[in-house]
């Protein structure tokens, strides 16, 4: 039974021609996972809160920055240093009291998408959208993904058990790392609005029948002209999926682990922080190089960046070249919640 609360809530939904309480009913049965509660996250979490779903899972592992909210604008100033995913479900559940929101601050896994009906990828990571591609083709669950990066930004939705399968790997068959980030290369905080409003238009379409998803067609949106621009993409009879990395996952090192290791004189390891020089002047592990200032091509590393993605993409690439490379677990906001000691300026770096 829909109470009074939850009708006022859909109402304008309800109106749409062609949608009415078959649309309501519908959106009302489902369950949609997000992973990712950032850039892209906010603003599908935002529409999706009103959207009169039975239930919404958000799955981010990070927390929240002062870099952050300009663009993800689900949190203030008072969530800087809290939980993404527990930061959101709670602006969620003020929405409307009636959804079921669970909040997991974990990295995502591919039991995650069990028990949902449609998973949206706003985590904006070509190694997660990757690992969420594989989990929903063996679920049998359609997904939508989206990206932004600078000034450009895509839109598309992707069912590989589909009447016409199709998959992310199709659009991207080489298994590429990160390349670039928001930290690096900028962001738009407005494209980010732009990007995910239509991503959460997918999970309606796909729902409820409004609109149409765009399986097969991914929209690519140009922020320097505020051009839009749709390509078809159909899975051919070369259609493969990329052969799995020899080194998927660099091993990883707990703060308190590293802390201990830097006590120790005879095993202390080198630290590489891979952070802009903006992050580097909020502050450092002491004794860190820059990634150019290291001298011996064998020297086993410790690698740390914000969050941790970053790094793994850093290391990835070092233990390709021979190198030994191991991730802060974590990154430095980790290492700054459980105590680690910070350099106070970017110049106490070494050199």
């Amino acid at each position: 039974m829909t109470s009074d609360a939850r009708r006022r809530l859909t109402s304008r939904t309800a109106a749409l021609e062609g949608a009415g309480e078959r649309a309501v009913r519908a959106l009302a049965d489902a369950s949609v996972l997000v992973v990712g509660a950032g850039g892209l996250g906010a603003p599908v979490l935002t529409y999706l809160a009103g959207a009169g779903l039975r239930r919404v899972t958000i799955v981010d592992h990070d927390v929240v920055d002062t870099s952050n909210l300009a663009r993800q604008t689900l949190f203030a100033a008072a969530d800087v240093g809290l939980p993404k995913a527990e930061c959101a479900a709670e602006r969620v559940r003020g929405v409307d009291p009636e959804l079921e929101v669970v909040a997991l601050a974990e990295p995502f896994r591919p039991d995650h998408v069990t028990g949902h009906d449609v998973v949206v990828d706003a985590a904006d990571s070509v190694e997660v959208t990757r690992a969420i591609s594989d989990a929903c083709s063996r679920a049998g669950i359609p997904f939508v993904w989206g990206t932004v990066l600078g000034l450009d930004g895509q839109v598309s939705v992707f069912h590989d058990s589909g009447s016409e399968p199709i998959d992310f790997h199709d659009l991207h068959p080489d298994a590429l790392p990160d390349e670039g980030s928001c930290a690096l290369d900028g962001v738009l905080p407005a494209l980010c609005g732009a990007v995910g409003s239509v991503m959460a238009a997918q999970v309606t379409a796909l729902v409820a029948g409004i609109g149409e998803p765009l399986l097969g067609r991914v929209l690519t949106v140009d922020a320097r002209r505020w051009r839009w621009t749709e390509s078809t993409l159909r899975r051919g009879p070369a259609s493969r999926r990329p052969a799995a990395q020899v080194d998927d996952a660099p091993p990883r090192i707990a703060p308190a682990a590293l802390a201990e290791r830097l006590r120790d004189d005879r095993g202390r390891p080198l630290l590489v922080d891979v952070r802009t020089p903006g992050e580097l002047a909020t502050g450092t592990i002491p004794g860190s190089l820059r990634p150019e200032d290291l001298t011996d091509p064998s020297a086993p590393v410790v690698v740390v960046c914000a969050s941790g993605v970053r790094a793994t993409a850093w290391a990835r690439a070092a233990r390709a070249a021979g190198r030994s490379a191991t991730v802060l677990d974590g990154g430095i906001e980790a290492w700054r919640r459980e105590g680690g000691a910070i350099s106070a300026h970017a110049d106490t770096i070494a050199e």
